[in-house]
């Protein structure tokens, strides 16, 4: 038995000893139960705010872990681009074969080889999917 319920059953045991009228016994009771209806009917409100209080911070929480994923995958390009600066790139033409070297610049799309003097496209962003640069489509 929960200590609420216990200081209730202590209380109707009080009222019981103390009034000898069973009117009066009835309605004091009466009136004990409306007030613990009152409490337990607030506390139930509490309860159902705090629950939506919660489901709403969980709501958040869920978004600001996508929002964080999204932010780490654009530390990992913004990284990736650091690197990138940092180091030459080595690229095959696909008309001659001829290997060349070349500084990275993502605002190029196009290169010259220097051996043949073909034009192709270049994506900086190929993650090794495919080893050679594409022909350029005008080239082909």
């Amino acid at each position: 038995m929960s200590n609420l319920e216990e200081q209730y059953q202590k209380m109707i045991e009080t009222l019981e000893k103390s009034i000898k009228d069973k009117e009066k016994l009835e309605k004091a009771k009466a009136q004990l139960d409306d007030i613990v209806s009152i409490v337990v009917e607030d506390c139930e409100n509490i309860l159902d705010k705090y629950d939506e209080k919660v489901q709403l911070i969980e709501s958040k929480n869920a978004e600001n872990e996508m929002r964080i994923a999204v932010l780490e995958e654009k530390v990992k390009y913004f990284e990736k681009m650091v690197e990138l600066d940092d180091y030459d790139f080595f690229i095959t033409c696909p008309y001659c074969g001829f290997e060349f070297q070349t500084d990275y610049d993502d605002e190029v799309e196009t290169i010259n080889c220097p051996e043949c003097g073909q034009v192709f496209d270049i994506d900086w962003d190929d993650d090794d999917d495919n080893d050679e640069p594409q022909k350029d489509s005008d080239e082909k």
